[in-house]
């Protein structure tokens, strides 16, 4: 009886071990999955998102702008909301030329931002895009933020060469 008690708990053990090792594959498994590299086309987000700011900001066609929000943006932000912050952002002009000049990656994301400029005769402006996509998927805009700087959330922020602007 006692053999038999101790091949018993013999089995046991090695069955945990066994189910243990099998856990630890399956973590490391999900954790690389997750961490899979994210391509992005800086130029392809930054022409996205100067057509975006043609529309938007030089043509003020703000229905047609928002028509050109992801999905995700147009669920968080209705479109006289949209319409409302885009006016906030211009108490007074609208830039007449926007230029992309940096971007950066969201690290780890499929999603992008694009920094640009704006100017008219009187006032510049400077404005974030977030874009969601990659390189593969294309990319659409997920909202739009004016502001004289922005944090950086990472060291991946970079001038765009050459710049891109519009018109």
């Amino acid at each position: 009886m006692r053999q038999s008690i101790a091949k018993d708990t013999g089995v046991r053990r090695y069955m945990r071990r066994v189910v243990a090792s099998l856990q630890i594959i399956a973590f490391a498994v999900t954790v690389a999955a997750c961490a899979e590299s994210v391509k992005h086309d800086e130029v392809s987000a930054a022409k996205g998102a100067l057509e975006f700011a043609r529309v938007v900001l030089i043509e003020n066609n703000l229905t047609e702008g928002y028509e050109m929000l992801s999905e995700g943006g147009k669920r968080h932000v209705p479109l006289d909301k949209f319409k409302q912050s885009i006016a906030a952002m211009h108490r007074s002009e609208y830039p007449e030329r926007v230029t992309a000049l940096e971007y950066e990656p969201m690290a780890g994301e499929k999603a992008i931002y694009i920094f640009l400029t704006g100017q008219n005769n009187h006032e510049q402006f400077s404005y974030r895009v977030t874009l969601e996509g990659t390189a593969a998927t294309g990319y659409k805009v997920l909202k739009i933020d004016q502001g004289m700087t922005f944090p950086t959330l990472s060291n991946q922020k970079q001038s765009l060469k050459p710049s891109l602007s519009i018109p």
